[in-house]
């Protein structure tokens, strides 16, 4: 599978979503007068701020994308002499700059196909971190905007409600709810916020699993679903403007759902990708106050990828301390009562696994270690009383077919040396 087309055809589907609303408003059949407008916003306040909510689940799907083509859409389609009233992100060098940061993504993806993981991975994970950086500068500057612009846009003034009454039109009795809600700043920023935050880190996990497979196609395939999740979004809303509302609560809601998973997740791809992209290299001494990791499965109740810290208890004991959420008191579970105990080598980090017993080569992976430690397998063995060190599955299938390629060498070699004519 090829992954450039799918970014150009994400981009496009995203200039539909946002272009949604203009594209309403320019078709003579819906709209022929300002009446017609009037009566869609005031008799039905749902329908901006269901335009309001699609944009902000599409831009949370990809900030940096939705943020650059919004503010190129909208500055194209304002008049010139209204530009400078426009917002910041709305400036040819805030979506420009943008638009090149897309670019020399695109361009990573292109020429990264046929490169080999370790030279395109640390490129996947310094656009990780991009992703982040994005998502917080549409999360204090675009979604508040955002909100504004729906609780202001729906919000009925006096004089159209006096025309409308002119015209035997009643306001439903949904307005008042709307007047309590979505008309009041202090609601409506924070729940956007929400919305947007649980969207984005269900996205984000994506992300994170592109940067770690070290399979091309798996790549193709994650970014696949974000695309599809962007095209969901996008032509839903081209259908009508409750259609992509229903389709945002809906991904709003499986977010929420998800939320601890995805949160877990970004904060694993975070330290992992800091680790990669800056060389961090834990010291010996370091040991001392125990090493950091991830919970590789749930155990005694805790999720997997669960943030924490292999050490010795006040007892002697060895447990894995963790802080729920990363802010809430620290607890301990015991880790290593399953012995016997190996620690595994592995190509980006190494991992400490349980044996089925201690005749069995399988194990059974339980506490993934930050690539920090790369290198003090031995030391970290010899700490915490593991039984042995030995190399990881992939570090394995390397050297296997690594043997293998020197046995066929060989044999060919020997060959011609019994047959030189």
């Amino acid at each position: 599978m090829n992954t450039p087309p799918l970014h150009r055809v994400f981009v496009m589907a995203l200039i539909a979503l946002v272009s949604l609303a203009p594209l309403h408003a320019a078709d003579p059949s819906t709209s022929n007068t300002p009446a017609t407008q009037l009566k869609e916003s005031m008799l039905l306040p749902g329908v901006s701020v269901s335009q309001g909510i699609s944009e902000i689940t599409g831009v949370a799907i990809s900030p940096l994308t939705g943020v650059s083509v919004v503010g190129a859409w909208t500055y194209y389609k304002t008049e010139p002499h209204l530009r400078h009233r426009l917002p910041w992100y709305c400036h040819p060098g805030v979506w420009g700059t943008g638009l090149a940061l897309l670019a020399v993504c695109f361009l990573k993806d292109f020429l990264g196909a046929a490169a080999p993981p370790l030279v395109k991975k640390p490129l996947d994970f310094a656009e990780l971190f991009e992703n982040k950086l994005s998502a917080l500068v549409a999360s204090a500057g675009f979604v508040p905007l955002v909100a504004l612009a729906m609780a202001h846009f729906n919000q009925a003034q006096p004089q159209a409600v006096s025309g409308l009454a002119d015209s035997g039109l009643a306001v439903i009795p949904l307005a008042s709810w709307v007047d309590l809600t979505v008309h009041t700043p202090w609601i409506t920023i924070p729940v956007s916020l929400v919305a947007f935050a649980v969207v984005w880190l269900s996205a984000h996990a994506i992300n994170v699993l592109i940067a770690l497979s070290p399979f091309g196609i798996v790549d193709a395939g994650l970014k696949l679903i974000k695309l599809g999740l962007m095209a969901l979004v996008a032509g839903a809303t081209f259908i009508h403007p409750y259609a992509g509302a229903a389709v945002s609560l809906l991904l709003i809601f499986i977010g929420f759902l998800v939320a601890g998973w995805s949160f877990r997740l970004t904060w694993f791809g975070t330290l992992m990708g800091s680790d990669f992209l800056l060389g961090r290299r834990a010291e010996p001494a370091d040991l001392k106050v125990g090493v950091r990791g991830f919970l590789a499965r749930r155990t005694q109740g805790v999720p997997g990828r669960t943030a924490g810290r292999l050490k010795h208890d006040t007892s002697g004991s060895l447990v894995f301390s963790y802080h729920p959420w990363l802010l809430l008191p620290e607890r301990q579970i015991p880790l290593l009562a399953e012995s016997p105990s190996v620690i595994c080598k592995g190509l980006l980090h190494p991992s400490l696994a349980h044996r089925e017993d201690s005749a069995s080569a399988s194990t059974r992976s339980a506490l993934i270690l930050l690539p920090r430690y790369r290198g003090l397998e031995d030391m970290i063995a010899r700490h915490f009383g593991c039984q042995e060190v030995m190399d990881g599955a992939l570090i394995r299938g390397f050297k296997a077919m690594r043997q293998w390629l020197v046995d066929m060498l060989s044999s060919g070699r020997k060959l011609v040396e019994m047959h030189p004519g």
